[in-house]
């Protein structure tokens, strides 16, 4: 398996992990980002872990390859989201007997040709409805719950009643920056909801030094509202206690989803149909201006350089208020997904 993108692809890929699983498949695992690696520890499913770094070289990848080749795989498996000619190529040199993918185009097509292959054809919807359709074509047997992620047992916690989680951040690497609602914001909600005299959660991630030491600054004697940086693990169960949760299109509120937890994400650039979190969710996206960002884009760029207003104006504060007080009186959130139907690849509209 090469998972490649960040900790909600990860948790996308579940119909592949979980077909794996249960047809008794050894697994290795190739990946980029510490988070997914620690997801992946905790499911304890994987054999052997091999981490490339965030930008990888080309002596990063033949290290790579050099150590995965000699284990002569039957099957190499390269879930979507995967568009880079790159991840194709690392799947190739692994030599596996046959390399399973979907079809993207271009030189990732070619480099898959070149062994003996089985691809299939992208269809649009739910990143996770794509993976089930790869599931399927690698022969793997399907369960009722391959559309739901796949979150480990340990992460999970009972709710307190009230507590609202955010977190304001996303992956840094490659622009995913541009995907966050601005910052001042998710103060102006921790800070509302503690009026209330209700309980807050901030998570920042552990490596999100400058973002923690801000947030310190700009709560300092709010004593309902804590600050959580702390590993993978131990966030995980401290967001699975909160009753909701807010925030971008990032692997964490994926993981609050999964977990569970009323969770409202906000949508900018990228598109929800493709990639809403799966579980109590709403993905909120009111922008008229259409998702510009799609799995073949290089990095995440307003296009129409109008500083990015689907994710900076276009969600408006008292929309998200407003949504988040519906979430706390609500019962549970009834989130739906698309399975196929339009998308975009490499800018160009496909149906």
């Amino acid at each position: 398996m090469l998972l490649l993108p960040g900790l909600g692809d990860a948790l996308a890929a579940g119909p592949i992990l979980r077909g794996l699983e249960r047809d008794g498949w050894t697994m290795d695992v190739l990946l980029m980002h510490p988070p997914v690696r620690e997801y992946l520890e905790e499911l304890g499913i994987v054999r052997n872990v091999t981490q490339l770094p965030l930008r990888p070289g080309v002596r990063d990848a033949l290290g790579a390859v050099t150590e995965l080749r000699p284990k002569h795989y039957d099957l190499a498996i390269l879930p979507f989201p995967a568009t880079r000619w790159q991840y194709q190529a690392l799947a190739r040199g692994a030599n596996a007997r046959l390399l399973i993918a979907h079809e993207y185009g271009g030189a990732a097509d070619v480099i898959v040709r070149s062994q003996r292959n089985r691809r299939i054809p992208l269809r649009g919807g739910h990143r996770i409805a794509e993976n089930m359709r790869l599931a399927s074509a690698a022969g793997l047997t399907a369960g009722p719950a391959d559309l739901e992620y796949w979150v480990p047992d340990g992460w999970r916690a009972g709710r307190i009643p009230g507590l609202l989680g955010l977190h304001p951040g996303s992956m840094a690497w490659k622009g995913n920056d541009a995907k966050r609602w601005p910052y001042e914001n998710f103060i102006r909600l921790a800070t509302r909801h503690a009026a209330t005299g209700a309980p807050v959660r901030f998570f920042v991630g552990p490596h999100e030094e400058r973002e923690a030491a801000r947030a310190r600054d700009d709560l300092r004697g709010c004593d309902d509202i804590e600050i959580v940086q702390q590993p993978l693990a131990d966030a995980a169960r401290r967001l699975a206690e909160c009753e909701a949760f807010v925030g971008n299109d990032a692997g964490f509120s994926h993981l609050a989803a999964g977990l569970g937890v009323k969770t409202l994400a906000l949508y900018g650039m990228t598109s929800e149909v493709r990639g809403a979190p799966i579980g109590q969710a709403i993905a909120l996206r009111p922008s008229t201006c259409p998702a510009c960002h799609d799995e073949g884009s290089a990095g995440f760029e307003c296009v129409r350089n109008i500083g990015y207003r689907c994710i900076t104006r276009d969600i408006e504060f008292d929309q998200v208020a407003a949504t988040l007080d519906e979430l706390f009186t609500a019962q549970r959130v009834d989130g739906s997904i698309a399975l196929e139907g339009p998308y975009r690849l490499y800018g160009k509209a496909h149906s």
